[in-house]
């Protein structure tokens, strides 16, 4: 969710007149000015409703022990330019 907050920030820095629109509008916004792809915009349309569904109370996030997601991360990070950083637990 902290990505869609990031992205969210960036599209109210980048369209005039963005004040307090909702992130629906913006994305739709970035979408029609060429600031986001079509499958941009509708990843984050999919993700602005997750975040509103766990705002409103109608679904959850998972949450996994540091022991399980350790292995996770280490897995899904080992080609990313960040896989060099480490981390003591």
């Amino acid at each position: 969710m902290h990505c869609l907050i990031a992205v969210e920030i960036v599209l109210r820095d980048r369209i005039p007149d963005a004040g307090r629109k909702p992130l629906h509008q913006l994305i739709k916004q970035g979408a029609a000015s060429g600031s986001l792809t079509a499958r941009q915009a509708e990843y984050l349309d999919h993700g602005r409703q997750i975040r509103n569904g766990m705002a409103r109370g109608q679904s959850t996030h998972a949450v996994i022990p540091p022991v399980m997601a350790i292995p996770m991360v280490t897995t899904s990070s080992r080609r990313s330019p960040c896989a060099s950083i480490t981390t003591q637990w």
